[in-house]
């Protein structure tokens, strides 16, 4: 038997575009489970890390979303040892987002209009990175 689809955690408010990043997650082989918020988002997290249960190998989530932002669930979740590694995707790319965004821990920060193939580049980057983490532990 093969080793399972990868999990990926999806938030982004904008129900379209959620509905197309899952689309595209899925057809490139991944499990894709989806918030529209960054509450649910952060409630999700909170569920499964550092317990037994549904993992995430990763998340991508938009940076600005209602109830909670993507910045604010990464601070939240900041010193967590088990957070899956995170992806963020914002419209407001300025430079000072992108360095609060990696140094509250995410792996990478892509601006919209999010390029589709270089979005799935990164994201099969963490997730080889992630597996080979893994085997090497």
């Amino acid at each position: 038997m093969g080793r399972p689809h990868p999990k990926i955690l999806l938030a982004e408010d904008d129900r379209d575009l959620r509905e197309l990043l899952a689309f595209c997650l899925y057809r490139a082989g991944y499990s894709v489970t989806s918030c529209s918020n960054g509450l649910e988002l952060l409630e999700r997290l909170n569920a499964c890390c550092g317990k037994k249960g549904e993992t995430y190998d990763l998340v991508v989530t938009d940076l600005r979303m209602p109830a909670l932002t993507g910045l604010e669930v990464l601070e939240a979740l900041h010193d967590l040892a088990a957070r899956p590694p995170f992806i963020c995707m914002t419209a407001f790319g300025d430079r000072t987002t992108h360095e609060l965004a990696a140094q509250l821990g995410a792996t990478r920060t892509i601006d919209k209009p999010v390029d589709l193939d270089r979005l799935l580049t990164m994201i099969d980057a963490c997730v080889k990175n992630q597996y080979h983490e893994e085997k090497s532990i």
